[in-house]
Parts: structure tokens; C-alpha cells; sequence
């Protein structure tokens, strides 16, 4: 589990100035009132303060494809390895393992993502050039999707396609497992799989939120972008801005527009999000400086035990 500080920091800059006062005629009461009108400033987004880095696996980059594999040698045990969506999100785990008879390739996908189909193909040497998913001798469609799926592919077709090939039997082999993924949001993915990531890669646009605030009313701000490379259960405890005395009311939202519902808390589950903050600053709040320090816990909801069965060597 992994925390991340978000500080608040709050000026307010009153000034005085001379503005038209405005009066309605209320029909029921029969007399001349006030109109309170309330005005919600939107500010542009905060800058990104920070940059991303690039996932590095066996990978090979053609004219309009990627795709990533993965190496296996028979009778090394279990080996786990990730399924990569869209290049650089974990959205599952691939399993590969072999006994007498079989190759098993096992895909599991996470509760977030739905297998659409996937296709496999097992080599003898290194895959170069672009693939053809659809030409893979091993692959299936689902009616419904699936979230778990095993290819067994026989041993027999292994030895005869690598000495064919080589001319002598191999135990190492490359395999290609190529899917269709869809997120519960109906976003669409091609994924592959490939190296086990071992760690969750987290971006985050800034850290530190400052705001100049002129006259009361109520602002509204895209403060902060997060992008991770698997889902992540996500908690975000923001307090209100205060000085020693008064506090100021802040909300937050989570999404890519303008949020329509402000809470004082959230917790939710995504990959990436944008963070909205929302405050509201009364005429009779008075000119001071106010702070506070909020906490963004992200927690590995995808995860999987890892034992290396391998035979020592």
C-alpha cells in the first residue's frame, strides 16, 4: 500500500470594490429584495510537474504493431508472467507450465476486464517481424466473455514444428498469447502476454495545490492527474483548509468533465483518473492564509503469489 501526501495551501487576497447592487420584486411578499446570485469560477487545470517512464520487456514494435511474448522451457515449473493491455496496463496474469503430454497456457484476467477472445501460437525461435493473431493454430472466440481461459497445446506439436525447423528437438520455446480485453467501462484492448511486472508504476501531475482567491465565491479545478499501470483501489482524504480559527469547505470529485456530485471523501477503483477540488469561500470568511494536508492511499487490488518452482540449476 502506497501513500501519497496532497498538500492544500490557500490564499485569500480580499480587496475592496465597488460593484452594482441588483434587486428583484418578489411577487408574494409584495416588496423589493435582494438577488443573491452564486457564481462558480472554473480555473484551468494545474500543470503536470512530473513525467512517465516507458515499460521495457521482450517486445517487438513493426509498421502499426506491437506485441510482446514470452520465453518457457519445458520442465521449468510454473511460470507467471502479465497480460499487457494497450502496451503498459496490467490487466491480468498468464500462467504457463508443462507435464508429460501438454503445454498449459492460462490466462486470468481481473474483475475490471472481460477476455473477448485470444489466440496462441508456440515457437521454436525468436518471433520477428509483424504476427497474425488470427492465423495462430490455437485460439477461441467466446459468445460471453470470460475471465479465465487454458490453452493445452500437445508436446507432440511442439517437437515437430522445432525439428522441423532446427533439425533437432528444442526445450525452449516462444509463445505468443494475443486477446481482446474490454474494461466494465466498454473500453476495448488488444493485449499480450509477457514479463511479469513486478512493481505498480504510478503517475502523478503535482502534489501541491495553491490557490489565489480574490472574493467569496465558489471555485472549481482539475488540481491533480494520476495514471497507474493496473487498476488500483483508491482512496483520497482530503481535509478542509483552515487557520487556527475557521475551516474552508472543500469537496473533491473524481472524472474527465466537470463532476456534477461533490464528496467529502472518495474511494473507488480506476487505472487513471483526474482529481477535481471545489471550494466554496463565504463573504464573511475573513482574508488569511489556510492549509491543509491531504492523503491519496492506492492499494494492489490485481495481485497475484509468485513461487519460483524452477529446478536449481
Amino acid at each position: 500500500m502506497r501513500r501519497w501526501g496532497l498538500g492544500v495551501f490557500i490564499v485569500f487576497l480580499f480587496v475592496l470594490s465597488f460593484s452594482t447592487t441588483i434587486y428583484k420584486y418578489n411577487k408574494e411578499l409584495g416588496r423589493w429584495e435582494k438577488e443573491i446570485k452564486e457564481d462558480v469560477f472554473v480555473l484551468p487545470p494545474a500543470q503536470r510537474q512530473t513525467t512517465g517512464s516507458v515499460v521495457e520487456m521482450n517486445s517487438y514494435r513493426g509498421k502499426g504493431q506491437w506485441y510482446y511474448y514470452m520465453e518457457y522451457e519445458l520442465g521449468d515449473g510454473e511460470k507467471l508472467f502479465s497480460f499487457w493491455a494497450g502496451q503498459d496496463t496490467v490487466v491480468g496474469t498468464v500462467t504457463v507450465w508443462n507435464d508429460s503430454e501438454y503445454l498449459y497456457v492460462r490466462v486470468d484476467i481481473s474483475d475490471e476486464w472481460n477476455l473477448e477472445e485470444t489466440h496462441l501460437n508456440v515457437l521454436s525461435e525468436e518471433p520477428e517481424g509483424n504476427q497474425a493473431p488470427g492465423q495462430f493454430p490455437f485460439k477461441e472466440e467466446f459468445d460471453s466473455p470470460v475471465n479465465i481461459y487454458i490453452f493445452k497445446v500437445p508436446l507432440s506439436f511442439l517437437f515437430q514444428n522445432s525439428f522441423t525447423g532446427l533439425k533437432r528437438l528444442n526445450n525452449k520455446y516462444y509463445i505468443l498469447l494475443h486477446g481482446v480485453v474490454s474494461s466494465s467501462s466498454g473500453r476495448e484492448e488488444t493485449a499480450w502476454g509477457g514479463r511479469l511486472s513486478r512493481c505498480v508504476k504510478i503517475h502523478l501531475s503535482g502534489t501541491k495545490v495553491t490557490w489565489f482567491v480574490k472574493k467569496p465565491g465558489v471555485y472549481v479545478v482539475k488540481v491533480l492527474e494520476v495514471e497507474a499501470n493496473t487498476h488500483l483501489s483508491i482512496y483520497v482524504n482530503l481535509p478542509d483548509p483552515s487557520n487556527e480559527s475557521t475551516d474552508v469547505d472543500l469537496k473533491v470529485a473524481y472524472g474527465d468533465e466537470i463532476p456534477t456530485e461533490w464528496f467529502d471523501d472518495l474511494s473507488f477503483l480506476e487505472d487513471s483518473f483526474s482529481l477535481w477540488q471545489k471550494i466554496n469561500v463565504p463573504k464573511s470568511l475573513s482574508a488569511d492564509t489556510y492549509t491543509s494536508t491531504g492523503v491519496i492511499t492506492f492499494t494492489i487490488s490485481n495481485s497475484k503469489l509468485y513461487i519460483d518452482t524452477s529446478p536449481e540449476r
